[in-house]
């Protein structure tokens, strides 16, 4: 690919004397690989031609102009792409101007300067080719006269000249008419550059460290290629990124050799194609993470032949896009976590334990892991009858013996069996209706204190959720009861813990530490800070462990305060604001049998304290009236 382009710059190095001094134009979209063809494609090549010709190369020196200013701003860039070395030591600091009227002479208010360098640095410059790169990102106002400069070292000095660009946004940045007669004067050659997929593959993969990563790409670059040109993505910074991460997952996962090397790659172009479209923003994480099921609710819309003037929600139909796209890869049922994709792109962190954990967990891959047998009965369609037929039986014996006891699991199976009762089988449930069958279940479980306790308010949050896997009953009222009624069950599980949790903090706190109270302020432990767990907790525990002394008081005050103080009508923790007004009343009271001037100033703290702290808030959400508020002061 882009063979016109090597042929057309070929034919301008390789001219001794040019007829007529001119630069050569390479133009093209934005992210098309313009630079990249020059600096890792064309050059490399060329260089090497002329080495088994045992002629000289010159090499290309690159100048972005992005964001240029002035000529005098280019020339110091040339300078410091030319002379990094003396750039870095801070000789130059932006002193000196390369006068290009006298081709890289210095001007003598630099003089001294160029004594630190040495005229062999400023010398240097004549032994490169210019690439000006970026040349439509040049400030407006300055585009003439850096354009004066590089046609100085076209037309004066005979320099062969390189320009890059996007042309149709440099002529949407200076003028149509404006870039076509600067074009005339000394553009002479052009050349387009096309989106060059297998040359970024192949590079890409060539730079990584040897290995069986590294392998694996370079066995699959064909697949790789077809994933890019089915991607509808062009710019070739992302399928650059996309390489990258595949090659990182692919090192992960190719460390452990419980892993299938088939899974492996087909991690990579999972990986690959998830990459092109984060990156591009044609696709969201929240759209990844409930591919399965929006994927689903699209096919039962079809069926139920909705009218055209339905509206559909734009999700749908980037799922639908993302899963048609890439059928041939099965994205719907990815072999790695697409959350372990975000992660990696926001952090360019991977958690090599954890991506392999839950890998070998969610496939059984090992000796230590097995898959479930409720995975491998959703996915009953791509497997033997004779693997669907001990799946059945295994995960009735399963259910028989209660071995699941996660949310997560249980919903899991709990779809499975209404899926093949609908079927007309019902051997998962032995003959039993399947919702009280899950019922009894989730009754012994919490009964032997084995239910997993938690509040959750969405069927896809719990654990082993996997982007809805096995949730294709979602819709059904047998399913909905059953979430209500583990939710239920759950939850009222999870109140029990977190009483638990608070009755040990007011023993803790009771028995000589109140700073105990504190951890019942933590943001960080959100079930303890922003649920309403303290209504349980009787008034007057907390008011005789307030006036037991002034560290109690203090402590007891300021959870008053700090608890509630941005608690406004609305919020969780509103619940318990007549709680709250509670204590104080009564803390008050109580104080009355506390000697003065003990009391008095026991008084003032309490009060003052949450007063500070309740600022503006309306009537209905203070603890201490604005009238109490008014006699303490």
């Amino acid at each position: 690919m882009n063979e016109h382009a090597s042929k057309v710059l070929d034919n301008y190095l390789d001219t001794e004397n040019m007829p007529v001094p001119h630069a050569i134009l390479i133009e093209g979209k934005w992210g098309s690989g313009k630079t990249y063809f020059l600096q890792n494609v064309y050059e490399p090549a060329r260089k090497k031609r002329l080495n088994n010709d045992r002629l000289h190369h010159v090499p290309f020196l690159f100048i972005s102009l992005f964001g240029a200013t002035s000529a005098s701003d280019v020339e110091l860039r040339i300078y410091k792409s030319a002379c990094p070395a003396e750039a870095i030591a801070g000789s130059i600091a932006g002193t000196i101007a390369l006068g290009i009227g006298e081709f890289f002479q210095v001007k003598e208010t630099a003089k001294g300067a160029l004594d630190k360098l040495g005229k062999k640095a400023i010398r240097r410059l004549n032994d490169f080719v210019f690439v000006f790169d970026d040349l439509e990102r040049v400030e407006n106002d300055a585009f003439g006269e850096i354009m004066g400069l590089i046609n100085s070292l076209v037309a004066e000095h005979g320099r062969r000249v390189i320009l890059v660009t996007d042309e149709e946004k440099l002529k949407a940045l200076v003028g149509g008419q404006r870039w076509k007669e600067q074009n005339e004067k000394f553009v002479g050659r052009r050349a387009h550059i096309e989106a060059d997929f297998e040359s970024v593959i192949r590079v890409s993969i060539d730079r990584l460290p040897n290995g069986e990563a590294k392998t694996l790409l370079r066995e699959n670059v064909e697949r790789l290629l077809h994933i890019a040109r089915i991607s509808k993505v062009e710019n070739l910074r992302n399928l650059n990124w996309a390489i990258h991460n595949a090659a990182a997952f692919a090192e992960c996962l190719a460390n452990d050799p419980d892993i299938p090397k088939a899974h492996i790659v087909r991690t990579i172009l999972v990986v690959a194609a998830t990459t092109l479209w984060l990156r591009s923003e044609l696709i969201d994480l929240g759209t990844l993470k409930n591919l399965r099921r929006i994927t689903l609710a699209q096919a039962v819309r079809a069926v139920n032949k909705p009218s055209d003037n339905e509206p559909v929600d734009p999700k749908v139909e980037k799922a639908k896009e993302f899963s048609t796209t890439f059928a041939s890869i099965s994205v719907e049922k990815p072999p790695v976590s697409y959350d372990f994709v975000r992660s990696f792109e926001e952090t360019g962190v991977l958690d090599n334990a954890e991506v392999i954990l839950w890998t070998k967990s969610q496939f059984g891959f090992g000796e230590t892991h097995r898959e479930a047998s409720w995975r491998r009965l959703w996915h009953s369609s791509e497997r033997k009858i004779i693997e669907t037929e001990q799946a059945l039986a295994e995960l009735r014996k399963e259910l028989i013996d209660r071995k699941y006891t996660a949310n997560g699991s249980i919903l899991h199976a709990a779809g499975l069996a209404i899926r093949q009762n609908l079927m007309g089988d019902q051997t998962l449930t032995n003959g039993e209706d399947v919702v009280s069958f899950f019922k009894r279940y989730i009754d012994d479980l919490a009964e032997d204190g084995r239910l997993e306790s938690s509040n959750f308010n969405r069927i896809y949050g719990v654990p082993d959720s996997d982007s809805g896997l096995g949730y294709i009953s979602r819709e059904t009222s047998e399913f909905r009861e059953i979430v209500d009624y583990i939710k239920e069950v759950s939850g009222r599980l999870s109140d029990r813990k977190l009483e638990a949790r608070v009755d040990a903090i007011l023993r803790d706190a009771e028995s000589g530490h109140p700073e105990a109270l504190f951890q019942l302020i933590q943001s960080h432990d959100s079930e303890l800070s922003a649920r309403p767990v303290l209504l349980h907790v009787p008034v007057d525990r907390l008011v005789k462990f307030m006036a037991q002394d002034m560290p109690a008081l203090s402590a007891g005050a300021r959870l008053l305060a700090y608890r509630y103080h941005k608690v406004r009508a609305g919020d969780a923790l509103f619940a318990e604001i007549d709680w709250a007004r509670n204590v104080y009343t009564a803390i008050s009271v109580k104080l009355d049998e506390w000697k003065e001037p003990f009391r008095s100033m026991a008084l003032h703290s309490l009060r003052d304290v949450i007063q500070y702290y309740e600022g503006d808030k309306s009537p209905d959400e203070l603890i201490v009236p604005r009238e109490a508020a008014a006699e303490a002061g």
